[in-house]
């Protein structure tokens, strides 16, 4: 063997050994660099993270009862929550509420708590605290060694005014009589002011208005249902800007009704004629061919989204009476199906549905001027499911009219009109067989019979008396006028004409 070619092949072998260390020594290196760079991403992560934890306080009030509970809501997720404190404090007062530590911190995690939520029941009365001005703090910290081993500090300041006045509730007046499927008044005083306040029936609630000049008086219209399946229950309620609730129990006079059975025999013609208008209504249903099929969808499914749509659109009402006197009715018209009125429907002799008419159909010549029955602002016009073209009114205090089957409509939503302006046509859109209008009143949505406000004296008797003791005007000269010529007069039940002792 050439003993050069020998030698060089020892030194490239050890040039190649050389370069192997070299890059050995340069892995470990790279090694220790990533693991020292994870090492400082998880320090600064866990150890030494740069979050402070987040403050939570519900409800967000700024009033403080004698005694009211609040949630504490902490949260850090990074090195989890260390501790918490809490004060209340008024100048010549002090009080730590709350001091609480959390587990401490696991390797890799931190503290084992990220988020957790503490009721926090101040007992401003029991400590101590007078009325006024006074300040809640709450200050968290996590388990990072930031702030010099202390953690980050999270901080929130609350002020907040402590009212120790017990919230009163105390009724004024109700109607004489309560007629079932009526609308009921009732009248109240409230001490301070309030967050919510009203009357509950049955459980739904009727929000109630401050009205007159004096601080405090409150009136509350409401429905009577016109299906009573259980007792009438009656509640004021009154809760103050502190959260403390009071609930104050009515008894009352009721005077039940039994309502008018109809039968209404649906005919193929109705239902040819009527087969694309209820189509148009839900698109799902083009592709139904059965026309019967197609009304029952309109008559349940349809009813109850329309019937959604009045109670949500009735739901904010001006504060004050826009309306004055006795509603009108549509001239010269013949009253046809009444509120309430109990409906079979049947078609080729088998009865296929049930529902309640809740309203009162009036008919009159074809497409007859609508008038507004009184002083109102427009909420919603147009299309309205089985009530086809429709106008509801706002006439204040949680009182709205609505006007059905239309077949023109001559006002705008926002639009304030006075007592005969005319709205549109009658019309025969919607769930109408022929031309005539649906007219109805609504508590807030909820429906009641017309039959009440179209009658001067029950608003005498039953309203305006009322009205009178919260300090609104009395009925106006107009509300005890006579019916319309060519309506037929009805007297409303609970109507008291003679004097009351």
């Amino acid at each position: 063997m050439d003993f050069s070619e020998e030698g060089a092949a020892i030194s490239r072998k050890r040039t190649w050994s050389k370069w192997g260390s070299y890059f050995s020594t340069y892995l470990f290196l790279a090694f220790i660099g990533l693991a020292f760079i994870a090492g400082a991403v998880w320090l600064t992560g866990t150890w030494f993270d740069l979050h402070a934890p987040v403050i939570q306080l519900q409800p967000d009030a700024q009033l403080l009862g004698p005694k009211q509970t609040f949630t504490l809501t902490l949260s850090d997720d990074n090195s989890g929550l260390s501790r918490v404190t809490v004060r209340l404090q008024q100048e010549g007062n002090r009080k730590e509420v709350l001091a609480q530590t959390f587990p401490g911190r696991r390797w890799g995690r931190g503290g084992q708590d990220r988020q957790v939520q503490i009721p926090l029941t101040l007992e401003a009365k029991a400590w101590g605290f007078q009325e006024g001005p006074a300040t809640l703090t709450v200050e968290a910290r996590d388990y990072s060694l930031m702030g010099w081993f202390q953690g980050n500090r999270a901080e929130l300041v609350r002020p907040l005014h402590i009212d120790l006045t017990p919230l009163r509730l105390t009724f004024t007046s109700i109607n004489e009589v309560l007629n079932q499927g009526g609308t009921g008044l009732v009248t109240y005083q409230v001490n301070k002011p309030t967050a919510k306040t009203g009357l509950l029936v049955n459980g739904v609630f009727y929000p109630g208005y401050a009205v007159g000049k004096e601080a405090g008086r409150y009136l509350a219209f409401f429905a009577v249902p016109y299906d009573l399946p259980q007792p009438l229950n009656l509640e004021l309620l009154a809760v103050d800007l502190g959260g403390a609730e009071v609930r104050h129990k009515l008894w009352y006079r009721l005077k039940p009704r039994k309502w008018k059975a109809d039968t209404l025999n649906i005919s193929d013609d109705f239902l040819q004629r009527k087969l694309a208008e209820f189509q148009g209504m839900n698109p799902q249903l083009q592709g139904l061919t059965d026309p019967l099929a197609v009304f029952l969808q309109i008559n349940q499914a349809e009813r109850l989204k329309n019937d959604r749509f009045i109670l949500d659109v009735c739901q904010q009402s001006h504060s004050e009476p826009l309306w004055q006197g006795a509603f009108s009715r549509l001239p010269n018209s013949k009253p046809m199906a009444g509120f309430a009125d109990q409906r079979t429907y049947k078609y080729r002799g088998r009865e296929v549905d049930k529902q309640v008419h809740l309203g009162q159909d009036l008919a009159s010549l074809e497409r007859a001027e609508v008038p507004a029955g009184n002083t109102g602002i427009v909420v919603s016009t147009g299309p309205l499911g089985i009530y086809g073209q429709s106008v509801i009114l706002d006439h204040g205090l949680g009182l709205f009219s609505l006007y059905s089957h239309l077949s023109e409509i001559k006002v705008e939503k926002n639009q304030k009109v006075q007592k005969g302006d005319i709205l549109g046509r009658t019309g025969a859109t919607g769930m109408a067989g022929g031309d005539h209008l649906h007219f109805a009143v609504m508590i807030h949505g909820h429906p009641v019979n017309p039959v009440e406000w179209w009658d001067p004296h029950w608003l005498k008797d039953q309203v305006y008396r009322q009205l009178a003791i919260v300090g609104l005007p009395a009925a106006p000269a107009k509300a005890v006028a006579a019916p319309e010529s060519g309506t037929e007069s009805r007297k409303t039940p609970g109507t008291k004409k003679k004097k009351r002792q």
